[in-house]
């Protein structure tokens, strides 16, 4: 097979132009994503949040812990009485920024010591929280009991964990996008307006036009993957082999979503057909493909999940970047998406046309796009034969 990498090219540029002049499906599938990640970016690193709420355990009921709460009392900060497990779990998962643990031994005279712990972003805040009630409390007591000790502990972590959470989802929403809205969309419109089946009675070869198709959406795609990166990078830092390793799964992603969305391009009869297949497509995969919602608190959510290809390219990128838990193995992740990518190719090579027309599957295979050119003018039912004139007529 002749292929001609100038041809190809030629393509690519011509998708490029076609893709920015469509002005819904650059900001769904580019700019979307990217506003929303330098939201959640700038939310957390401007304002962040101003709920701050202390875990105490306090097995022991010891009277000094409500002196010092009391203390402590300011706006902005709560207090909640937990055991340690589950103060410490809590703390893990964010919903708790700090765990106080209270000692059996009298807090006064330094007989007893408060375990404070948190992370080393919150550690200011502890300090000073702690700091400001001792020092109301040495001002309170005539006596000169209240010493208090505090021993603080912190440990790191990465990042807010919400953002964790919805920032590798991001990244498969974007990639999602360009498989719906800059990959299902044009093909479908191209096939209504019959532009894929005029551009193959040029020299130009299906190959060609693959190459020149799919290699545009591969830039797109790692465009958009590069930038996401960089701005989340802001509050979760990347290693060198983790932007290799998301650079990998992207790729395979890419491959996944532009199978699917030559394969839901290639199957409507009709343009209003087809939008509302990729309508409800990206709605599923949106809301139910674990990209925005947690799907270990619903059985429900957890079914859907298992279904859609998206739940498996986010929870890979949670893993990759976050080195979260998750649902699947990493491998198990590769591997149902490499599975979806073979499934959705197979499917467009039986189902997909050039243009709109119904037609036999067997006439379609003989019958190659030049053929009607070079046929002749063969009547058809479009061309009725004229009537022959009769003998008195001549």
């Amino acid at each position: 097979m002749n292929i001609s990498l100038q041809r190809a090219a030629a393509v690519l540029r011509m998708q490029t132009r076609e893709f920015l002049r469509d002005f819904g499906s650059v900001f769904l599938s580019f700019v979307f994503p990217l506003l929303f990640v330098m939201a959640l970016v700038a939310s957390n690193l401007v304002s962040p949040t101003m709920r701050f709420t202390f875990g105490v355990v306090d097995p022991h009921r010891n009277p000094g812990a409500a002196e010092l709460m009391s203390a402590m009392t300011s706006p902005g900060l709560t207090f909640r009485t937990v055991d340690e497990a589950r103060g410490r779990a809590e703390l893990q998962d964010g919903k708790l920024q700090a765990l106080l643990f209270i000692p059996r031994a009298s807090l006064h005279n330094g007989e007893g010591t408060i375990d404070a712990l948190t992370d080393t972003q919150n550690e200011g805040v502890v300090r000073m929280a702690l700091d400001a009630a001792r020092a109301r409390l040495l001002l309170a007591d005539s006596a000169g009991k209240a010493a208090y000790p505090v021993q603080l502990n912190t440990f790191s972590r990465p990042s807010d964990l919400k953002f964790a959470f919805i920032f590798p989802g991001m990244l498969a929403l974007a990639l999602v996008q360009l498989g719906m809205f800059a990959t299902a969309t044009p093909l479908l419109k191209a096939r209504e307006r019959g532009t894929l089946r005029y551009m193959l009675l040029t020299p130009l070869t299906v190959t060609e036009l693959l190459i020149g198709q799919v290699g545009m959406r591969v830039g797109v795609a790692l465009l958009q993957v590069a930038l996401l990166l960089a701005v989340g990078a802001l509050l979760v830092p990347l290693s060198v082999l983790q932007w290799l390793a998301v650079a990998g799964v992207s790729m395979l992603g890419v491959a996944m979503m532009v199978a699917i969305g030559y394969a839901l391009a290639g199957l409507p009869r009709s343009l209003e057909a087809g939008m509302a297949m990729i309508m409800i497509a990206n709605f599923v995969m949106m809301f139910g493909g674990n990209i925005f919602w947690d799907p270990q608190g619903s059985v429900a959510l957890q079914v859907v999940a298992h279904l859609l290809p998206a739940s498996y390219l986010a929870d890979a990128y949670r893993q990759l970047i976050g080195g979260r838990e998750g649902l699947w193995p990493l491998w198990l992740d590769i591997a149902v998406m490499a599975g979806w990518t073979a499934l959705a190719v197979a499917f467009a090579v039986r189902t997909f046309s050039f243009d709109m027309t119904h037609r036999p599957r067997r006439a379609r295979r003989l019958e190659s796009p030049q053929t009607p050119a070079l046929r002749g003018a063969e009547p058809s039912g479009l061309c009725p034969k004229l009537p022959q004139p009769s003998t008195e007529e001549l």
